[in-house]
């Protein structure tokens, strides 16, 4: 993370360790000189106070004060968050109802992504973080936060995909639903552990290896989107589908015939 270049920058940063505030010692007098920074009418002037303030807390939310081993017994949460320029996403444990992190990912948008619809990034970033710690994650069940609230009831494994789901959504739906998760809404302004890593994020270089897999996975997942259906199942689609059944539709003409020679009694388990 590289140093913050204005007010904003330094009031991110702060809302990012002042969450694990109570994991890093000293934080409030160790980060004076930042504050100082966020005083109104105050020049902006990096100082050596300020990066010693800067470097502290950073090194400290890499070090084994705040961050926590992985456990596969614990709980698990993946909380995430996109801006215009960068997404991020924090895996966690619960650990005595307190939230501490296990790792952080984060990258920079491609310049088709950063037209994306803030929906879609919000869409984004949860399918990046779930596939970046799909070694930690597949197989479990864990806890997706977001603050997006729409996305808690499009990528809700219950509810039904609206009839106009864009295709990119679909894709994303697609794949996550091969992951055992419960999806949470958290307000923005509480998320502020992802918000920084997703504004401060990495620039990462996509190579042509990168392509290709993104291809394949595209068109794995334009596979099972057109298995997907909105529609709801209705009386008429079950008597369709039984009528094309052959053991359902010999079944189904004894009983309107009244007929007593099926082959079929009560109990009879058909198989394949």
């Amino acid at each position: 993370m590289s140093r913050p270049k204005n007010v904003e920058d330094v009031r991110r940063f702060l809302g990012m360790v002042t969450y694990y505030a109570r994991l890093i010692p000293d934080l409030s007098t160790r980060s004076t000189a930042l504050r100082i920074l966020l005083r109104k009418n105050h020049k902006f002037k990096w100082t050596a106070d300020c990066e010693a303030a800067f470097t502290h807390p950073k090194n400290e939310m890499a070090s084994d004060r705040v961050l926590v081993s992985y456990d596969p017994n614990l709980p698990i949460v993946l909380t995430s968050d996109a801006s215009p320029t960068g997404i991020a996403a924090v895996m966690s444990h619960m650990i005595n109802d307190q939230e501490k992190p296990i790792a952080y990912a984060s990258r920079s948008l491609t310049a088709a992504e950063r037209n994306y619809s803030k929906l879609d990034r919000e869409a984004l970033v949860i399918v990046f973080g779930v596939n970046h710690f799909f070694n930690y994650l597949f197989g479990l069940r864990f806890t997706l936060v977001t603050d997006n609230e729409p996305l808690t009831r499009i990528f809700h494994h219950k509810k039904h995909l609206p009839s106009m789901t864009s295709s990119r959504l679909l894709r994303y739906a697609a794949f996550l639903s091969g992951f055992n998760y419960v999806i949470k809404f958290k307000r923005g302004e509480t998320n502020e552990n992802v918000d920084c890593l997703s504004r401060a994020s990495i620039t990462q270089t996509f190579t042509s290896t990168d392509i290709l897999m993104g291809e394949e996975v595209h068109q794995v997942c334009s596979e099972l989107i057109d298995s997907i259906t909105t529609e709801a199942l209705t009386a008429e689609i079950v008597a369709t589908e039984t009528e094309k059944d052959d053991n359902l539709g010999a079944i189904k003409r004894d009983l309107l015939n009244q007929s007593t020679d099926s082959s079929y009694t009560p109990g009879h388990l058909i198989q394949e």
